[in-house]
């Protein structure tokens, strides 16, 4: 703590609120002003915008309600859709604040301004390092892989441990692993409808402006394309789909006419998230059985769970959809400290209605609870569409449940696979993908290698500025359609 006094004491006093009619960086003072650039180009500021809110919490300069305010101006930038970004809620810790120092160096030293350089030094900085697990961690990972939820103190009977050791577990887990608690949640409740478009471009046509169009799209969650594939995707959110689905699909069609040489659209009927923990022994990941020749023939009668997507519900209200987009930024927090976080964004929810909340949400199977962990030889990410008939998409999950750490989106297509996977075994697994296409069933495995997995928008972002009541958006209906930004 005296660390973080001596900071604050050197550049003044803590910054308490912002101004979005002020730039942050004449807002937010650090003690490495001098090596932080700015930058005329709104896109790389972004990133420059990100690393002082992250550099001015570690350095004690700034309040974290006002770093939350501070966010909430970047999520006002196009780039934020193309890389969602909350450094108020990063943990703050020495490694992360020493790298973006080394990189803030390096782009000084080398003159680096451009959006890319600036962007790869705030996201490598949050790659997560390499470490063992110790006995008691691992096995408290795998409890709560197990069972998101849990109480302290089930999980320490469960392990035959105290509740304070289990804590110190999960926070050296959160230090050194990024564990997350968070959910998926059946969006379709709120008559919001997910929709990935997978794509590659023409010949001719430029990636950058149409980045830039489909981040402007008002119902654009997040955009995939990496340098190492021609495959990319972009996934939206449609509000009251049943009356806007022909807009919608017209106005694909046409801007896919335009600019994409492949084009495939899947609107999602459930999804899933599934971890093998089992897989990992004395710091090694084995592979599982049926690789990689057998995986068209193998299938295990255990069921991952599948959160459908069930339809509109007419009760639920807008807070409803606010705490459960919270719950997908922290699972296990408190009420109070729900309804606190959600005050600064505008809505006021006090505890006892965050907790109504919560219990109406469970009650209607409308959320799914899982983790998200780094840091233990999970180096390799994937992402494989795969259009198949009905059949493959109930065999998809099964297989993939046998994987270290996948999430599934299943649709009308097919099945969409997020994985993770040892560096050392990514052939193997790719192997096994691509061997789908094999069977008469699968009609195509279009694969996606990200160095990270990406974020996205959150609703609370996407639907601020929109009425919802009785299960209807009120919003111009215009805005669905995508040729008014894109042609």
């Amino acid at each position: 703590m005296s660390s973080l006094n001596n900071a604050r004491s050197g550049i003044g006093s803590l910054v308490r609120d912002v101004s979005p009619s002020k730039s942050l960086e004449s807002q937010i003072p650090t003690p490495f002003d001098e090596l932080i650039p700015s930058s005329d180009e709104p896109a790389a500021q972004y990133y420059l915008d990100a690393m002082r809110i992250y550099l001015a919490l570690c350095s004690g300069s700034i309040s974290v309600e006002a770093a939350l305010k501070a966010v909430d101006i970047l999520r006002e930038s196009p780039e934020y859709t193309t890389f969602p970004t909350n450094p108020a809620t990063i943990p703050i810790n020495d490694s992360h604040k020493s790298k973006i120092l080394e990189n803030l160096k390096t782009l000084k030293k080398f003159n680096l301004v451009t959006r890319d350089s600036i962007r790869s030094a705030y996201s490598f900085a949050f790659l997560t390092e390499e470490q063992p697990l110790s006995k008691t961690d691992q096995q408290a990972l795998k409890l709560f892989s197990d069972n998101p939820s849990v109480s302290l103190i089930d999980a320490a009977e469960s392990l035959g441990l105290t509740p304070r050791t289990v804590a110190r577990a999960l926070e050296r887990l959160s230090q050194r692993h990024s564990l997350r608690f968070t959910a998926l949640v059946d969006f379709t409740a709120f008559n919001l409808q997910s929709a990935i478009v997978f794509f590659t471009l023409k010949d001719g046509v430029e990636w950058e402006p149409l980045e830039q169009g489909l981040a402007k799209y008002p119902f654009t969650k997040s955009i995939l394309k990496t340098t190492m594939t021609d495959l990319g995707y972009v996934t939206f959110l449609i509000p009251n789909f049943d009356e806007n689905r022909a807009v919608f699909h017209s106005s694909l069609r046409d801007i896919s006419a335009e600019f994409f040489e492949y084009a495939s659209p899947h609107y999602q009927s459930g999804n899933g998230v599934v971890t093998n923990l089992d897989l990992y022994r004395e710091g090694e990941w084995s592979l599982p059985e049926y690789v990689p020749d057998e995986i068209r023939s193998s299938d295990t009668t255990d069921d991952p769970v599948i959160m459908h997507c069930n339809g509109v519900d007419v009760e639920l209200t807008k807070n409803d959809l606010a705490v459960a987009t919270y719950l997908q930024i922290d699972l296990r927090s408190p009420p109070s400290k729900v309804s606190a976080n959600l005050a600064i964004r505008g809505y006021d929810v006090d505890t006892r209605r965050v907790s109504r909340s919560e219990k109406r949400l469970r009650e209607r199977g409308l959320y799914m609870p899982y983790t998200l962990f780094g840091g233990i030889g999970l180096s390799s990410n994937f992402c494989f569409e795969i259009v198949c008939n009905e059949e493959w998409r109930d065999r998809i999950p099964r297989i993939v449940s046998r994987f270290p750490w996948s999430m599934f989106y299943t649709s009308n297509r097919g099945v969409i696979v997020w994985t993770k996977t040892p560096g050392a075994h990514q052939v193997e697994y790719y192997r096994m993908f691509r061997a789908l296409e094999q069977d008469p069933g699968v009609e195509l495995v279009h694969p996606i290698m990200t160095i990270v997995q990406g974020g996205s928008r959150s609703l609370l972002d996407l639907t601020k500025d929109y009425a919802y009541e009785d299960g209807k958006w009120s919003f111009d209906r215009e805005a669905v359609d995508l040729r008014w930004w894109l042609l």
